[in-house]
């Protein structure tokens, strides 16, 4: 499980970084301000910033069911806790963007 993990990371983080380094090589060679490739350039940016936001949530869903195919049912309910957490953090941050909390 911990050889999967690994290589979900390091390649994931590879091709997102392949995607951020399209995109700004896009934008940089690109021409022009007005040039058309500046959406795909930051289309191309926005993908590897969510892969790389994605990866550590995807981490962790793996390894609740990593627990769970194990039946370490204590460790899969605590990881399923943290899975839950990311997932409310991320529904209340897309729910209402501009609220401040201070």
């Amino acid at each position: 499980m911990e050889s999967i993990l690994a290589g979900l990371l390091r390649y994931g983080a590879l091709v997102a970084s392949g995607w951020i380094a399209t995109g700004m090589a896009m934008s940089m060679f690109g021409g022009a301000p007005p040039n058309p490739h500046v959406g795909l350039a930051h289309r191309c940016m926005a993908i590897g910033i969510v892969l790389l936001i994605a990866l550590p949530v995807l981490r962790v869903a793996l390894t609740t069911s990593g627990f769970l195919f194990e039946r370490d049912y204590l460790f899969a309910a605590i990881s399923g806790a943290v899975l839950g957490i990311l997932a409310l953090g991320f529904l209340l941050g897309t729910i209402n963007p501009h609220i401040q909390f201070h």
